[in-house]
């Protein structure tokens, strides 16, 4: 799965602009874990950034984009990949991290002589996996095509796309959000209390001993992975 800026397709990915809409609102995770009050909104809101971040692109394991962000791939030239892993039978596909993809913005090389070029869709390339979330995204050449001679340098190859999901095009699944929000109930003990205590002993009223139930969080975290065990990227 793609991971930390590391993909196993070759390229170094590089986010652009990163997002900013709500996986899951603040709103949203009260009402979903039956939460009314507001004494635990700070430590709520802190829980959701964990889940998200946990998952989210570059910095999370499930290798998805959960909203609108700008990335650019960087390669050293139009073979810097792996076509065994392509997402079709066309062994000239760059495949692209983090579906789904919303759109290519560029795709611009260096040539031989070290001038900046930019390659048109229809002409230059074409996109492969685009509407399709739950596959694997990609450019090729135009049919019968090639890819043009890039210099081979560092980032001589740049293909700038926007992935995630949205509210038109790549609507987000509805077990992502119930993922999220069984991640942050998992972290809302952690969060509300000193991880250092075992026992806490207020005079003249009593004693509150902490205890942590593994089976309890071992139940959350099947049910979360079960949730998403289709929307991994590998």
């Amino acid at each position: 799965m793609f991971r930390n800026n590391d993909i196993s397709d070759g390229g170094r990915p590089v986010l652009i602009v990163p997002p900013t809409d709500d996986v899951v609102t603040l709103a949203e995770a009260k009402q979903m874990l039956g939460i009314s009050g507001s004494d635990q909104d700070i430590l709520i809101q802190a829980a959701i950034y964990a889940a998200v971040d946990n998952l989210d692109a570059a910095s999370g394991w499930l290798g998805r984009a959960l909203r609108a962000q700008t990335w650019e791939l960087q390669l050293r030239s139009f073979n810097d990949r792996r076509p065994k892993v392509a997402p079709c039978d066309n062994p000239l596909a760059i495949p692209l991290p983090y579906p789904p993809l919303l759109s290519i913005v560029s795709v611009k090389y260096l040539d031989a002589a070290g001038a900046d070029q930019t390659l048109a869709l229809g002409t230059g390339y074409r996109i492969l996996g685009l509407g399709a979330p739950l596959e694997r995204q990609a450019i090729a050449p135009v049919y019968q095509g090639a890819w043009p001679v890039a210099r081979v340098d560092d980032a001589s190859v740049r293909i700038r796309f926007i992935c995630g999901y949205d509210e038109n095009q790549n609507v987000m699944p509805r077990q992502l959000k119930s993922a999220v929000c069984l991640a942050v109930r998992d972290l809302l003990p952690l969060l509300q209390r000193d991880q250092t205590l075992l026992e806490e002993r207020i005079e003249g009223i009593g004693t509150k001993r902490y205890q942590n139930n593994p089976e309890l969080a071992a139940v959350t975290r099947s049910a979360i992975a079960g949730l998403l065990a289709n929307l991994s990227v590998y």
